[in-house]
């Protein structure tokens, strides 16, 4: 994987607008079923919890939208990682963002980013919230200026970006095992062969999922798994790393708490799958001390969390350390999908890249995209900017 700089290759702009809206998608929730419904289940208005997962999902699937204009007329739309309470975002981009940076020229983005990472040192710059809704302006901005340079947001990267790339499907979302099997089945003759399939803490159910759905869609060649950080008992994350590496999958993903970095330098000492995990990253600060300490194979950066600068940061200290990189398309809607994309597209991918199958095209009427999923995996559009086109009148009915 060649290292690519992201940043200082932007040119300089100025900021004239930046406005962020709510927006709340019709259709099934994140997880379509799979969710495990029974006494430990308890649900809000908006949001469930489902044990052995601890962190909470909303019931509808929500996001938050970033526009910027700069003074030259250009628009661009960003999107945050941020599916629940994406009213946050909303709130610091309108009530704060908004002030520090309209009427405001940068270099480019990556000063910007910098700026606004400076302006909150010591409350709360570090991780959450406050970067997502970086993330969310950087992407818009890289959006904006690649539409003012005729090319799409890879090409500002990259001499060559990709214009195809391989993808899993992400996760089996269904309720019962017959369905998922289906799931599956489904998307074999999509004409992909990669899957990677959701875990639930319980190591022998987990391998007897893995084990009916591989005997019952052999043609797929390509497994991986992904914990959601259940086995954070040492122990246990070793005899899961042991069992799916002898079962031939290509990463573990988020096997233990994402605190523990001495968890897991420990496991990944052990033979067995890869370890990979990285979407509750926010900034190359942050992971820096994973890739020092070899406590992962393969880094998941996740766009809508990181922008392009910060991911791009990560993406450099990764390949310096050896570690692989693809990046993680979290719960969110095209702009962020598009975004994971050029990300990829521009030098981030060797291994497959991350399909949320359940969120595509969930505004067809508001929100166009370019890019498409076909038999050789994502194809990426020969268009300016991220590939999105949004209908801002469209858009109104599904603001909240």
């Amino acid at each position: 994987m060649g290292r690519v700089k992201f940043d200082g290759a932007d040119p300089a702009f100025t900021v004239a607008e930046v406005r962020s809206v709510c927006v709340r998608a019709p259709g099934p929730d994140y997880w379509q079923g799979f969710l495990t419904r029974d006494a430990s289940t308890r649900e809000t208005r908006r949001f469930q919890f489902a044990p052995p997962w601890r962190t909470v999902y909303a019931r509808e699937v929500e996001s938050a939208l970033v526009r910027v204009r700069l003074a030259d007329g250009t628009v661009g739309w960003g999107e945050a990682t941020c599916p629940v309470a994406p009213e946050v975002i909303r709130t610091l981009i309108n009530g704060f963002f908004a002030e520090l940076v309209e009427g405001q020229a940068f270099a480019s983005v990556a000063t910007l980013v910098d700026f606004v990472y400076d302006a909150q040192r010591c409350r709360g710059y570090h991780a959450g919230h406050y970067q997502d809704a970086a993330a969310a302006l950087d992407i818009a901005l890289h959006d904006a200026l690649a539409k003012r340079a005729g090319c799409p947001v890879s090409a500002l990267f990259a001499a060559a970006p990709a214009t195809t790339l391989p993808c899993y499907l992400s996760g089996a979302r269904a309720p019962s095992r017959e369905e998922r099997i289906t799931v599956v089945q489904q998307w074999l003759a999509s004409g992909s062969r990669a899957v990677k399939l959701f875990l639930r803490g319980d190591l022998a159910a987990d391998l007897d999922e893995f084990a009916a759905l591989r005997s019952a869609v052999p043609q797929i060649d390509w497994w991986a798994v992904d914990a959601l950080w259940t086995y954070g008992d040492a122990t246990l994350a070793t005899e899961a790393k042991r069992a799916f590496g002898a079962l031939g999958v290509a990463w573990l993903e988020c096997p233990m708490l994402p605190e523990d970095l001495a968890g897991h330098t420990a496991l990944r000492a052990h033979h067995g799958a890869p370890i990979a995990l990285g979407e509750h990253f926010r900034t190359d600060i942050q992971v820096a001390p994973w890739l020092e300490a070899r406590a992962i194979d393969i880094l998941q950066p996740d766009i809508g969390r990181t922008g392009f600068v910060m991911g791009g940061r990560m993406l450099a200290h990764a390949s310096a350390c050896g570690i692989a990189v693809t990046p993680h398309m979290g719960g969110a809607l095209d702009i962020m999908q598009a975004a994971t994309l050029h990300f990829a597209a521009a030098g981030a991918a060797r291994l497959p890249c991350e399909y949320q199958q359940g969120l595509a095209h969930r505004l067809p009427a508001a929100i166009r995209s370019h890019w498409k999923v076909g038999p050789q995996g994502f194809e990426m559009p020969a268009v300016p900017g991220l590939g999105i086109e949004v209908d801002e009148d469209a858009l109104q009915k599904f603001i909240v």
